[in-house]
Formats: structure tokens, sequence, C-alpha cells
């Protein structure tokens, strides 16, 4: 074992408590602080640099060398950044590291400032003389995507002044999250509740996911109030945080003058609203599976009302069972092998070299992500707690940081960086092979209800809650783009009103559930949620084709997670034979939901 079972039981484990080999190797970025202040200073010098290219960028030579230079301070900045952004999530309360990540950030907004004259004074050419010049440069295949990008965004690249300025923001912009950041991850503290056996149980992030599992729904409600009562608390602040960082979103949308901020956020990557729009209404136009869902759940919990903390639990716990963090890592392994063998290999090289910061400690960041750098390997960001779910959220996680192996080694770093909309199908389909390899395994009917339910339950999670998500974010967009004001109570009032439309005629909301918007980082992230549920809809439809034996599929999949940024995520999966701007996709999904809800109710008669 990682930490002994009683100590993780009584109180948050410290960092001493933890084997080495299930912490990160933060010395793959950098050895030592004095290492990372030697990079600190290049970029400080390259910064300076900026003014030997400003106005000279009519030679192909300069211009490309001048990209090189600020691709080479993206690449530094981003490792600075990150070095010290890791180091801070191990524990929030460390000032030092609080400090180095603001000086990183600091120096990159310093860096974009020095170099925001290049989009300007490239729109000065016309189309004809940019393409000329990218055809003259060393090497056409680093930055082509770039210059038909600089084309395409042309109208809504501001002058160099206005650049400048808009680049000298990104550190105040960053503002509202970073303070939600802290009230949530170092100052908020929870409550201690008994467990059903009479033991105190100090709450955290991390544990009260898990007691929402629990078969006992006095258990689920006393955590629940006691969770959700602190977010009550602090409901005014959040509230503010959140209606600065969207008033944050509008500012930028009017400063490069886009119709919203809706249509600024999904430009980015060139996805068209419609997109969004379908998402929300195909889902919604028929909901009556997941209302057949709640009350399915209300019969087979032999429940008198059920609430939205009833919403998780397994609805089979006998066939449920823990999964300690070594054993995850094999069944994993053994789930991708449908993805060749260089990506097994790429994955247990992941496992076994310190890429995973596993287990939650005092004052460690909540949650799970992956970050990848592209001079060393991703991280993944971990609190395993031997759940189910953690092992599908490890399988999820492993997906971004496989998904950024394969572009940062296939890709230059100018077309590495890939777009949200496809990496959340690397994810998922990572879990979507966990699920299928553990159905194999499945001997009697109990385990195939369990994978069924979890199944169903991870649908409802990351499509359904995510759209729900998605509606929210852009009501409380809307409501300001119109003129309105936000205020706590609003944003109760909105998301309580998507929770019984969701749910159903058979949800009974409590006093704290309505609160549930105000701990959600991901809204500070613009229009970031919907993401999960198009590419959850993207990652089925290519699962499907693997259960098919569909010729050649393995190499599309690696082809699209090697393709990083190289072209818009539409037409990446549209070579995967997904097409993300018919609603077939999330009919897909939708229809698939249902079967297996009437299976569920079937099996259960």
């Amino acid at each position: 074992m990682a930490l002994d079972k009683k100590v993780a039981e009584q109180s948050v484990p410290q960092r001493v408590d933890i084997e080495e080999r299930y912490k990160w190797n933060l010395k793959d970025i950098f050895e030592s602080e004095e290492e990372w202040e030697e990079v600190y200073q290049e970029v400080k010098s390259l910064i300076e640099k900026a003014n030997d290219y400003s106005g000279n960028l009519n030679s192909p030579n300069t211009l490309f060398e001048c990209l090189e230079t600020r691709s080479r301070i993206q690449m530094l900045c981003h490792s600075l950044f990150q070095y010290a952004k890791l180091n801070q999530e191990l524990d929030n309360r460390v000032s030092k590291f609080q400090a180095l990540t603001e000086r990183a950030a600091a120096l990159a907004s310093q860096a974009d400032a020095a170099y925001s004259f290049i989009e300007p004074e490239l729109l000065e050419l016309d189309d004809k003389r940019l393409n000329e010049l990218a055809s003259q440069f060393p090497q056409t295949d680093m930055y082509d995507f770039f210059i038909k990008e600089l084309i395409r965004s042309r109208k809504h690249i501001r002058s160099k002044e206005v650049e400048e300025l808009l680049a000298q923001l990104s550190i105040v912009s960053r503002g509202s999250f970073n303070s939600f950041t802290m009230l949530d991850d170092a100052d908020i503290k929870y409550p201690t509740i008994k467990d059903p056996d009479g033991n105190d149980v100090k709450l955290t992030k991390q544990r009260y996911s898990k007691i929402l599992e629990s078969s006992n729904q006095d258990y689920r409600k006393r955590a629940h109030e006691a969770f959700y009562s602190v977010y009550k608390d602090h409901v005014n602040t959040t509230g503010a945080l959140l209606a600065t960082s969207i008033n944050k979103d509008i500012f930028y949308s009017k400063a490069r003058k886009y119709e919203s901020s809706l249509h600024q956020a999904l430009d980015a990557h060139n996805i068209p609203v419609e997109v969004y729009y379908s998402l929300i209404e195909y889902t919604e136009s028929d909901l009556s599976a997941l209302h057949k869902w709640t009350a399915l759940r209300k019969r087979i919990l032999k429940l008198d009302k059920i609430y939205p903390y009833d919403m998780m639990c397994p609805l089979f716990p006998d066939q449920n069972y823990e999964v300690e963090y070594d054993d995850a890592i094999v069944e994993i392994v053994e789930a991708v092998q449908a993805l060749g063998t260089t990506y097994a290999r790429i994955l247990k090289e992941g496992f076994e070299k310190r890429w995973i910061d596993v287990y939650e400690t005092e004052g460690k960041g909540s949650g799970a992500f992956s970050w990848g750098n592209y001079s060393v390997h991703p991280y993944v960001l971990m609190n395993y707690n031997d759940t189910i779910d953690n092992m599908f959220t490890l399988a999820h996680e492993m997906g971004h940081a496989l998904h950024s192996r394969f572009s940062d080694e296939k890709q230059p770093f100018p077309k590495a960086h890939y777009a949200t909309f496809v990496a959340e199908v690397a994810s998922t389909l990572n879990e979507g092979l966990l699920l299928i390899h553990l159905l194999k395994k499945a001997t009697d009917k109990g385990q195939k209800l369990f994978l069924l339910d979890r199944h169903i339950s991870n649908t409802f999670g990351t499509f359904f809650h995510q759209v729900l998500y998605a509606n929210f974010e852009h009501q409380i967009h809307k409501l300001v783009e119109d003129g309105g004001a936000l205020s706590p109570d609003q944003m109760s009032e909105i998301w309580e009103g998507l929770t019984k439309r969701y749910y159903g005629p058979d949800i009974t909301m409590d006093e704290y559930s309505k609160y549930k918007w105000s701990r959600i980082p991901h809204f500070y992230m613009t229009y970031y949620v919907y993401q999960y549920a198009t590419s959850y809809a993207a990652s089925q439809a290519i699962l499907d084709k693997f259960v098919k034996g569909e010729k050649e599929i393995v190499d599309k999949y690696l082809n699209l997670i090697s393709s990083g940024g190289s072209d818009y995520p539409i037409n990446l999966l549209r070579e995967c034979g997904v097409d993300m701007t018919s609603p077939e996709p999330f009919k897909a999904t939708l229809k698939l939901f249902s079967e297996q809800v009437d299976e569920v109710d079937q099996l259960t008669l």
C-alpha cells in the first residue's frame, strides 16, 4: 500500500506519508529552483529581442526567426509556470510557490505584450503577401497553419497598441479564477461529520465524492448538507467572483469585435456556434430517458423521495468493489490494447516514470487534471481514493496525457497544442475502452447490472450534466450581455430550475443543491464545459467503430491524437468519420442511453 489505511481514514495524509513512486518527479522540468531562475533570466533576454523584429517582418527569414523566438519563449514560459504551479498544487498553503507562479505568469504576460506586434504588423500585409512569406520560410510546415489562422481571424486582431494593452491585461484577467482557487482549495474548511458507525470523518472534496457513493441515504444527506453549507456561507463571495469572470469574458469579446462571448470562445478553434446550440436543443428536446432514470433509481433504491445527492450512489452496492491504484493500472493497460502496442507502451511509461501525483494530501489541489509539456512529458494530478470512479478518472486523464505525448512527438511546437474539443475525445474513449474491458470480464447478471449502472452514470455525468452546465453558463453570459446584472440568488434560481428540468418530476430539491454552481471551477474557463458533452458524443461514435471492427480505425484514431493543432478539430474528427456539425452524434448518445436505461429496467423487474 502507498500509505497506511488507518492513517488515510483518520486524517488527511501528509506529503511525507506517500511513497516517492506515487509522487510527481518535477525535476524532469527543472533540476532545482536555481535552474528555474536561469531559465527565467533567459526568457527576459529573449523578450528584449522583440525590438529587433518589430517593423522588419516583411522578410521571410526575419519573420521566421521572430516566430521561432516567440515559440522558444512560449515553451520556456510554459515550463516556468508549470513547474511553479505544480509545486503549488502539492500544497496551496506554501507561499513560496505561489510567488513563483505569479512571477512566471507576469513574465509570460510581459512576453506576450512584447511580441504582440506580430499579428497586427502582419495583418498590414494582404493575404497574397502573407502566403508568399510563408512559402519562403526555411521550414514551410512549421507556421503554415498559423498563417492560415491569421488570415481567418483578421477582423478580430486589433492595432499594435490595443494588442499590447490586451496582452498586459492577461494577468489581471486571471484574478477572479485565482481568487476562487485560493478560496476553494486553501481557505475553505469543511466540517467533520459522523459516519454510520459513529466515527468522525473530516470532509474533503474527495471524501465528499466518495460518501455520495454510500448506500446510506442519511449519510449522503448529512454529508451533502455539511459540505454545501460551507458554499452557502460563501455564496456572496463566489457569486461576485463568477460575475467578475463573466464580465471579463464579455469585455474581451467586445474588445475583439465578436458578436458575443460565445462566438469568441468557439471561434478560437473555428467551431460553429450552431454546434453549441444544437447540443442543448437536441438534448433538451427529449429528456424522457433521463427522467425515467431518476424514477428508476428511486424505485431500485426504495426511496420515498429522491434528491440530487441520491443520483450518484451505485444502484447495486453489493456488486461494488474497491480498486487499489496499482490494480487500476493493470486494468487500464489491458483495456487499451485495442489501440496498439505503441499506445500501451507509452501508457506504461507514464505510470512507471512518475508522471502522476496519485494521492490526496493536506493542502493539495482538488480533483484531477492532465497537463502536457512539449519539452518533457505530461503530468497528471490525481486524488486517488480506491473507487471505481477514480479508476475511470485515471483512465480519463491518461487519455489526455497520451494525446499530449503523441502530438508532441509528431508535431512541431507551433502545431502541437490541440483543442479541448478534441482532447476530451481521447480521455472519454479511454473510459469507454475500460468499460468494454470490464464488461467482458463480468460473469453474472449482478456484475453486468453494476457496469451498466456505471456507464449510465458516466453518460449522466459526462454528457447530461455538462449540457446542463453549458445551458447555465450560456444563460448567465446572455443575461449580462443583454444588460442585466448577476446576483447569487439569480444564479441559484437558474441552477435550481435546470436541475428540475433535467432530473424530471420525480426529483425533490433540497435546501443546498441550488448552490452547486458556486463550487465549479470550469465556469471560470469561458465556455469550456460543453466540450465534455460534444467530445463524449464523438468518442462514443469512434468507440462504436472499434466495437464493429471498422477497417483502419486504429490508424485513423492514432493519427487523430498525433495531429495536435495542425487542423481545426471539426476537420480532424471528420477524418475519423464523425461529423460534429450534424446532430447525429448527440442523437446516437441519447439513443444508447435510453436503451441502457431500458435494459436495467427490464433486468430489475
